[in-house]
C-alpha cells in the first residue's frame, strides 16, 4: 500500500506502541488484538528477526522481534512487552513491542512524510510521520505490510501450517472427542499417560534397594502384599536427578501383566484434552527416549507441550524378565480371577489435603483435577462460592471447601487444585490445597462415621473414614456437598453470569472506537 492510498481519507486511527525511546503507529485496521507475551517456538534457520511461532487459538503464528527487525538492541521483556496482532491480506503475524500506549486518532492533514532515514529504522516500513503529545514527540507510522515480509522459506513455513489449521474450522462446532490424562512433572518437562493406564498414585514409600540392578531400578515395595518394582522415570529418561521431596510420587501401572511403580517429581493434574490438540512425534525425535513417545500435546493455546508415553514402551520385556517381574506377572496372569474378586473389595480414592486434615473423594465422582485457573467473581454468590471457570468453553461454579467447611482462611499457592465433579448433570469445582495421591483402599477399612457426627452438619457429606495404618481419611460424598436449594442458586448463578459475558464482536468493536489502551491491555 501507498502512502498515498494510506493518507486518502480525511483521519486515521493509529495503535501507538514504544521501542526504546522511539514512538511507532500501526493502522487500527491491520490491528486484530494485542496479546501479553506467549510461549514461543523457535523455528530453526529462520531470519533473524523471525522470533518464532506460537499457537494463537488453533493457529500458528509467526511471532518478529521489532527490535532486531529495526537494528536495536535486544532486551529482556517485562509486564509491559507485548504482541501486537496484525492481519494483512488475510496473513497474520505477531510483533513484539516494548509497549502499547494508545489509539491515537490523527487528521491526514498532520501527518508528514516519512524522512530518508530516521533513527536507523528501515524508511521502507516507515510512511509518515505525525507529532503528538502536542508536538513534545513524534510517532513513526508503520505501513504493516512492508513491516511484516518475511522471507519466502518461512512464509511458506507459516503458511502451510496455517492451511493445516484452516482445515480444521470446519469442526470447531462439534463436539470435540476428547482423552482423558493423569500428566506429571520429570524435572521442568510435562509428561502424561492415558488415566486408563494408570491404576494409581502414591506417595514415595520405603524402598528396599535390590542389588546389581540398573540405576533407575530403585528398588521394590510390597503394596498390599503383593512386590512390586520402582522404576526412577527421571533416571531413565534422563530429564532430571533423583532428589526426593514432599511432591515425589509414584505413578503405578500395569505393564505386560506386571505391575510396576514410576517415581515422577510431581503429579500436575489429571485433565481432558481434545484428542485433535495430540500429535505424532516429529521424526527428529528419534532414539531410545523419543521412541517411547506416543504423541506430543498442545495444550493452552501452545503455552504447555505435554509428552505422551506409551506405557508399553516404558520397559521391555527384557527389561522385566532382568527384573524377575515378568515370572511373577505369569505366575500372577494364572490367578487373575482371584485378583478381580480382590479388585471389587477395594475403592479408588483421590485423596487430597485441606488445612492438616486428609480427604477422600471416589474417584467416580472426580471428573479430572486442574490447576486454579483464572475465577471470576459473581456478585450475592454464597459466600463458600469463589466464582466461576472456564473450562474449554463451559463455565462453571467453584467452590472453596475451607469456606465451606469453615476452615481458616489461606492463599493459593502452587499446589492449589480444582477437583471437577460432574453430579446429577452438574458440573461444579472443588477448590482444595493440594491433591495428594490416588489411591485404592481395601473396603474393610472403610468405616462410618462415628454416632457423635450423626447430628452435626458434617454427616450429610461425609461418607465414612479410610482408618489405615499410620493415618485416617476422612471420605466425602460430592453429591451432598451442596443442598438442593443452594445447587439451584449455583444453577441460576451460572446463567446469569454467561448471559451477561460480552461477545467478543462486541468486544473487539469497543477496542476500534479511538478510545485509549491500558498498557495491561491484553486479548
Amino acid at each position: 500500500m501507498s502512502a498515498d492510498n494510506m493518507f486518502s481519507s480525511d483521519e486515521m486511527q493509529l495503535v501507538t506502541f514504544t521501542l526504546g525511546q522511539e514512538n511507532f503507529g500501526i493502522d487500527i485496521m491491520n490491528v486484530q488484538e494485542i496479546i501479553r507475551i506467549p510461549s514461543i517456538t523457535m523455528v530453526p534457520q529462520a531470519p533473524p528477526y523471525v522470533e518464532g511461532v506460537t499457537n494463537l487459538r488453533g493457529e500458528i503464528l509467526p511471532v518478529l522481534d521489532t527490535r532486531i527487525k529495526f537494528g536495536m538492541e535486544r532486551i529482556a521483556r517485562d509486564v509491559s512487552s507485548r504482541i501486537i496482532v496484525v492481519d494483512v491480506g488475510g496473513k497474520k503475524a505477531g510483533l513484539s513491542v516494548d509497549a502499547v500506549s494508545e489509539v491515537l486518532r490523527v487528521e491526514s492533514g498532520r501527518i508528514e512524510a516519512a524522512p530518508a532515514l530516521v533513527s536507523g529504522v528501515d524508511a521502507g516500513s516507515v510512511v509518515g510521520v505525525v507529532k503528538g503529545n502536542d508536538g513534545k514527540s513524534l510517532v513513526m507510522i508503520l505501513e504493516a505490510g512492508n513491516l511484516c515480509s518475511i522471507d519466502a522459506d518461512a512464509d511458506n513455513e507459516t503458511g502451510a501450517i496455517k492451511a493445516g489449521s484452516d482445515s480444521s474450522k470446519g469442526v470447531v462446532e462439534k463436539k470435540l472427542e476428547e482423552v482423558q490424562l493423569v500428566s506429571f512433572l520429570l524435572g521442568p518437562e510435562e509428561f502424561a499417560l492415558e488415566i486408563e493406564s494408570v491404576r494409581e498414585i502414591i506417595r514415595y514409600p520405603d524402598i528396599v534397594k535390590v542389588p546389581n540392578m540398573p540405576a533407575y531400578i530403585k528398588g521394590v515395595i510390597s503394596l498390599r502384599d503383593n512386590l512390586m518394582p520402582i522404576i526412577d522415570m527421571r533416571i531413565k529418561l534422563n530429564t532430571a536427578n533423583d532428589g526426593i521431596t514432599d511432591s515425589t510420587r509414584v505413578v503405578v501401572i500395569d505393564v505386560d501383566n506386571a505391575r510396576i511403580g514410576l517415581v515422577v517429581d510431581r503429579v500436575y493434574e489429571v485433565a481432558r484434552i481434545p484428542k485433535d490438540t495430540i500429535f505424532a512425534p516429529p521424526q527428529a525425535l528419534t532414539g531410545e527416549n523419543g521412541d517411547r513417545l506416543k504423541g506430543i500435546a498442545r495444550v493452552e493455546g501452545g503455552k504447555r507441550i505435554i509428552m505422551l508415553l506409551d506405557p508399553g514402551d516404558i520397559m521391555t520385556r527384557e527389561e522385566l524378565e532382568d527384573i524377575g517381574t515378568l515370572e511373577n506377572a505369569e505366575a500372577g496372569t494364572a490367578e487373575e480371577e482371584e485378583g478381580l474378586l480382590d479388585g471389587l473389595d477395594e475403592e479408588q480414592m483421590v485423596v487430597f489435603k485441606l488445612a492438616d486434615e486428609q480427604y477422600g473423594v471416589r474417584i467416580t465422582q472426580v471428573q479430572e483435577i486442574n490447576r486454579l485457573a483464572k475465577v471470576t467473581k459473581v456478585p450475592r454468590a454464597p459466600r463458600f462460592v469463589e466464582g466461576v471457570i472456564n473450562l474449554r468453553g463451559d463455565v462453571i461454579p467453584v467452590i472453596d471447601l475451607r469456606k465451606r467447611f469453615e476452615i481458616d482462611y489461606k492463599d493459593y499457592t502452587e499446589f492449589t487444585r480444582v477437583i471437577v465433579s460432574d453430579i446429577n448433570n452438574k458440573k461444579v469445582g472443588i477448590i482444595v490445597d493440594e491433591v495428594l495421591e490416588v489411591l485404592r483402599i481395601p473396603r474393610q477399612l472403610l468405616e462410618d462415621a462415628p454416632d457423635i457426627l450423626s447430628n452435626q452438619h458434617w454427616q450429610s457429606f461425609m461418607d465414612g473414614i479410610a482408618n489405615l495404618e499410620n493415618r485416617m481419611i476422612m471420605m466425602l460424598n460430592l453429591e451432598n456437598i451442596l443442598v438442593e436449594k443452594e445447587w439451584q442458586k449455583l444453577q441460576e448463578m451460572n446463567h446469569t453470569e454467561k448471559a451477561g459475558r460480552p461477545s467478543r464482536a462486541g468486544k473487539l468493536k469497543k477496542q476500534g472506537r479511538g478510545e485509549k489502551l491500558d498498557k495491561s491491555t491484553d486479548s
